[in-house]
C-alpha cells in the first residue's frame, strides 16, 4: 500500500478532517485508485452518452444557435479556471469531503456543514432519480427486444437498485471495472457515430463554423448555450471526494481533475460538431425543437444503420446505471467523512474490514433510495417527470452553487495560508472562475421550469434547495452545542 507524502508544514487538515485509520473506524481505506482509474468513475458520473441524446441537444435548441461546440470549450476554460484554487486545496487539506471540507476551510464550520448537507442531499437524490429513471427506460428496452410487453417499470428499478447495492458495498475496484467498460462502449459508439459523419461529410459538408466565436455570439442566446454545456459536466468535481483511497492523492487528484474537464470537454465538443455537421447548422435547431431526444437516434439510423441506434439505445442503458454507480460511490464516500466530522453516526462512516471501502455508508444509503422508491411506487408518481426531471434538477443547481462557494473558499484559505503559492491561483483564477459560476447560477435560476420540466418540479428544487442548507447549519450548531457540553 502507498503512504501519502506529507509536508507538515503546509498541510491543514481542517477542522472536520481525520485520518483514513481511526480506532472508530476500524480500518483503513484502501489506496489502490489511480488517475485513471478516477477519471472514469467522473467520466460515468458525467454520463457522456445520456448528455449526448439528452441535455446536448438542449444546448443547442435554446441557445437559438448551431455553436455548441464552442460553448464547450468556453466552459472547459471556465472549470479549468475553477480547478486551479480547487486542485490547489486538494493538496493541503486532507479531506475526502471535496466541496464541503474546501468550502469548510475557508469560510466555516457552518457554511461548511451547510454545504455538507447540501451536497449529501444533493447527491442522495440524483442516485434516487437514476434508479427510477432506469425502470421504465429497462421496461421499454424489454417491449422492443423481447415479448414481455408491459413489465412494470418498478421491477427494473428494484433490479438496479440490487445491483447498485451489491457494487457499492464491495471493493472499489469492483466498481472501477464496471464503470471502465461502460464508459469505453459509451464513448465508442459516440465516437463511431461522430466518425462516420465526418467521413460521410454531414448535411452540408465539412464547415468549423460552430467552433466560431462569431457564429457563437453574433445571434441566439450564447448565455443559455454556456449554462447547459455547464450541466453537461456535472461530476468532474468528485475527483476529490476518492483522495483517500487514491495512490498518491496529492499528484493524482490534480491530474485526475485536469484531464476529466478536458476529456469531457473535448468529447462533447466533437459531438456536438457531429451533431450541427450531421443534421446541418442552418436547420439543426429547427430539426431538434421537433425532436429533442431522438436527434442522436436519427443521425445514428442515416450514417451507420438502424441497428446502430439500436445499439446506442442499448448502451444509453448502461449509460444511465453507471452514473448512478458513480454517484453511489460519491455518496458513499461523503457520508463517511461527514461521520468522521460528526454531522453523522459514527456507524455510518464503519469501512470494511474486507473491502476496506465505507460499507456501511452505502447500505444507508440503499435503504434510503429503496424505502424512496416504495414512496414513488405508492404515490404512483411518474418515475421520469415527477421523479427524475425535479431531483436531477436539484443536483445542477447544487453543484454550481457549491463551486462557487468552493471559489470563493479558495480566496480566503490560500491568501490566508501564504505557503509559495502565486497571486494567480489564490486569487485571480478562482475570482475570475467565481464571477462566471455566479453568472452561470443566475441563468440556471432564470431557466428553471425548463431545467426541472415543470412549476412543480421548480417548486421542489427551490424547497429542498433551502431546506437541505439549512438542515445542515442547524446540525452544525447541534453538534457545537454537544462538543461544548
Amino acid at each position: 500500500m502507498a503512504i501519502e507524502k506529507q509536508a507538515p508544514d503546509i498541510v491543514d487538515r481542517g477542522p472536520v478532517a481525520e485520518p483514513a485509520r481511526s480506532e472508530s473506524h476500524g480500518h483503513a481505506l484502501k489506496r489502490t485508485l489511480g488517475t485513471w482509474s478516477i477519471i472514469f468513475m467522473v467520466l460515468a458520473a458525467a454520463a457522456p452518452l445520456t448528455a449526448a441524446t439528452g441535455v446536448l441537444p438542449l444546448s443547442i435548441l435554446f441557445s437559438a444557435n448551431s455553436a455548441a461546440p464552442f460553448y464547450f470549450l468556453v466552459t472547459v476554460a471556465m472549470l479549468a479556471l475553477f480547478s486551479v484554487g480547487y486542485t490547489a486545496m486538494s493538496r493541503t487539506v486532507e479531506n475526502a469531503g471535496a466541496f464541503y471540507a474546501y468550502i469548510e476551510a475557508g469560510l466555516g464550520r457552518t457554511v461548511g456543514n451547510a454545504a455538507a448537507m447540501l451536497a449529501l442531499g444533493a447527491y442522495s437524490l440524483t442516485v434516487l432519480a437514476l434508479t427510477a429513471y432506469a425502470g421504465p427506460f429497462a421496461s421499454q428496452l424489454a417491449a422492443t427486444f423481447t415479448a414481455w410487453d408491459n413489465s412494470p417499470w418498478w421491477l427494473w428499478s428494484l433490479i438496479c437498485w440490487a445491483v447498485l447495492m451489491f457494487l457499492g458495498y464491495r471493493d472499489i475496484e469492483l466498481s472501477s471495472k464496471v464503470l471502465s467498460v461502460l464508459l469505453v462502449l459509451e464513448v465508442g459508439v459516440v465516437g463511431i457515430l461522430g466518425l462516420a459523419i465526418l467521413v460521410q461529410g454531414g448535411a452540408n459538408g465539412i464547415s468549423l463554423s460552430p467552433l466560431s466565436p462569431v457564429q457563437a455570439f453574433d445571434h441566439g442566446s450564447p448565455a443559455t448555450g454556456i449554462m447547459w454545456a455547464a450541466l453537461c459536466f456535472i461530476g468532474f468535481e468528485a475527483t476529490a471526494v476518492f483522495r483517500q483511497e487514491a495512490r498518491d492523492p496529492e499528484r493524482t487528484i490534480p491530474r485526475a481533475t485536469y484531464f476529466s474537464i478536458l476529456l469531457i470537454g473535448c468529447l462533447y465538443a466533437f459531438t456536438a460538431l457531429a451533431v450541427v455537421l450531421g443534421v446541418g447548422a442552418e436547420d439543426v435547431v429547427e430539426t431538434i425543437g421537433s425532436d429533442p431526444t431522438g436527434v442522436l437516434f436519427a443521425l445514428a439510423s442515416e450514417y451507420v444503420g438502424t441497428w446502430f441506434a439500436d445499439v446506442i439505445n442499448v448502451l444509453l442503458m448502461g449509460s444511465i446505471f453507471a452514473c448512478a454507480l458513480s454517484f453511489h460511490n460519491v455518496v458513499n464516500r461523503y457520508q463517511l467523512t461527514m461521520s468522521q466530522g460528526g454531522l453523522l453516526p459514527q456507524h455510518v462512516g464503519q469501512i470494511h474490514h474486507r473491502h476496506r471501502v465505507p460499507s456501511a455508508a452505502s447500505g444507508v444509503l440503499s435503504g434510503v433510495v429503496l424505502t424512496a422508491l416504495a414512496v414513488v411506487v405508492f404515490l404512483d408518481l411518474d418515475p421520469v417527470t415527477e421523479v427524475f426531471a425535479p431531483l436531477v434538477g436539484i443536483l445542477g443547481f447544487a453543484v454550481i452553487t457549491l463551486m462557487s462557494l468552493a471559489s470563493l473558499s479558495a480566496v480566503f484559505y490560500l491568501r490566508r495560508k501564504q505557503n509559495g503559492t502565486s497571486i494567480f491561483t489564490s486569487t485571480i483564477a478562482p475570482i475570475v472562475a467565481l464571477g462566471a459560476l455566479v453568472w452561470v447560477l443566475f441563468l440556471s435560476f432564470s431557466n428553471i421550469d425548463v431545467i426541472t420540466g415543470s412549476k412543480t418540479g421548480s417548486a421542489i428544487v427551490t424547497s429542498l434547495m433551502i431546506a437541505l442548507p439549512v438542515v445542515g447549519a442547524i446540525a452544525s450548531w447541534n453538534a457545537g452545542r454537544r462538543k461544548a457540553g
